[in-house]
């Protein structure tokens, strides 16, 4: 009957793809678990020796900060210093409105009002600090740190006035999808923005840049205060012409950008930046439900899923060591937060994200503190605004000079930092070895990983066909259509 026979024939297709998909699920779990387990050692090996070559200078900067934080804490030095917020040019004579401010690497908040810098100019609300200094000369320096400039030829583009400072030394990881282990959920990282209640999140780079959301994905955060475990996206509007100067390598003032709304509520804040300086970053996960083994389909992908984008990049750290497709020494300063983009769009223009190990920040700090009135001794508090006529006199005392130990201390930390540093940069072509060489591991990896990646395709169509083949069993033994072909 040719019912029977086209029962029989699809049966065998069926269990001829199964066994196919079976068959490549085992070649799956060999390249991955011994051909490419064996590069993994000889990268890990060579990395973490290299990092922590890293981590000692790195750790030398640290205590040099330590050192700083030391002398602010005995008091003879202090973090806090005047702000202009606000002048009123009408009375007479003009009067200032100044607010007792916390040196902060990150930048600062807002202006309050606009400022006249007494050249005709008005700097409008929010566009930068004003820095007094002991003398009641005003300078103005951009609001963020993180902006690219400011157009005010007014401005000094340099916030940093109250550190000293030195970029930290780290691995750059370069990864795409294709390199990532078997049941990896990660889509990538995205710097984002959420109010406490809210249930939204403001992704801060420009639609288009590299992630591609959609209802159903899963997003978690490092900052674990604004919510644990996951949370679920259930819709995706746009913002348009959204400020994203403070966001590092994005490079223009607006974009596009998406907003997720999301199942539940989010805990807390997170801010771009955080009032350390810092931006709280957030993972984009596809559902774990399909990564698990779920017999013939564990594996499986899309076969339209891009093996090369988006591309993530991020700074090694003791629990990522050996990531990725590539891997290079950087030291130029830019935030660690880990970047997702697609580097397709190089090629037009768009630049591939700032990423690097950070900065360290020492607190010099002023040997003068803010006072609460003129010409006394009582030191102000963060926070506190003053009305004053005089920026020149009264508004700061001069502190008492700091003791032996915490100078020693830190001349001391200065020159055991330097001293590695130096010792590290001695040995530069025996760190580009280290490199060099677990490039080359790398290399060797790539090729198996790109196999994986191409496996896990063609069980993803297998079992399409094999969807299809019962879904044609499925009509076959329907009496009105086993009917009609007998």
């Amino acid at each position: 009957m040719l019912s029977t026979e086209l029962i029989n024939r699809t049966n065998e297709d069926i269990e001829f793809r199964k066994e196919n998909v079976k068959h490549l699920q085992n070649r799956i779990v060999k390249l991955d678990g011994i051909d490419k387990t064996l590069y993994d050692q000889g990268i890990v090996k060579i990395e973490t020796d290299l990092f922590e070559d890293i981590e000692n200078v790195n750790r030398g900067f640290a205590d040099v900060a330590n050192a700083y934080d030391d002398r602010i804490a005995s008091g003879c030095s202090t973090d806090m210093f005047w702000r202009l917020i606000g002048r009123n040019t009408i009375s007479s004579p003009n009067s200032y409105a100044i607010e007792c401010t916390k040196l902060n690497s990150g930048g600062y908040s807002l202006t309050t009002s606009s400022i006249n810098v007494g050249t005709g100019m008005t700097l409008g609300l929010g566009a930068s600090v004003g820095y007094i200094g002991v003398t009641g000369i005003v300078t103005y320096y951009p609001v963020n740190t993180n902006y690219e400039g400011d157009d005010n030829p007014d401005v000094v583009d340099d916030a940093y006035f109250g550190f000293d400072r030195r970029n930290r030394y780290g691995m750059k990881y370069y990864s795409e999808p294709y390199d990532k282990d078997i049941g990896d959920t990660v889509v990538g990282k995205f710097i984002g923005t959420c109010k406490a209640g809210a249930t939204t999140v403001t992704v801060m780079q420009p639609i288009g840049l590299g992630l591609t959301f959609r209802v159903g994905q899963l997003v978690s955060v490092a900052k674990t205060s604004v919510f644990r475990d996951t949370r679920e996206i259930t819709g995706i509007t746009s913002v348009a012409d959204f400020d994203l100067r403070a966001i590092p390598g994005i490079g223009t003032t607006a974009g596009t950008v998406n907003l997720l709304t999301l199942n539940l509520s989010v805990i807390a804040d997170a801010k771009a930046p955080e009032v350390d300086g810092s931006f709280v970053e957030f993972t984009l996960l596809d559902d774990p439900d399909q990564f698990q083994d779920q017999g013939r389909r564990a594996y499986e992908i899309e076969f339209t899923k891009n093996p090369f984008s988006p591309q993530t990049i991020s700074i090694a750290t003791t629990a990522n060591i050996g990531v990725g497709v590539s891997v290079f020494l950087t030291q130029t300063g830019e935030l660690s937060n880990e970047r997702s983009w697609n580097p397709n769009l190089e090629v037009l223009g768009t630049p591939e994200p700032k990423v690097s190990a950070g900065q360290e920040f020492y607190r010099v700090g002023f040997g003068h503190a803010p006072t609460v009135t003129s010409f006394s001794d009582e030191l102000a508090e963060e926070g506190m605004i003053r009305s004053v006529t005089n920026l020149s006199m009264g508004i700061y005392m001069d502190l008492n000079d700091c003791s032996s130990a915490i100078e020693n201390g830190i001349t001391s930390s200065l020159g055991i930092s330097s001293t590695r540093e130096t010792d590290f940069n001695g040995v530069e072509s025996e760190t580009q070895l280290k490199i060099d060489a677990s490039n080359a591991l790398r290399t060797e990896r790539n090729d198996i990983s790109i196999q994986i990646f191409g496996i896990r395709k063609i069980i993803g169509e297998e079992n399409n066909r094999i969807d299809k083949l019962e879904q044609l069993g499925t009509y076959i033994r329907n009496t009105t259509i086993r009917d009609l072909v007998e």
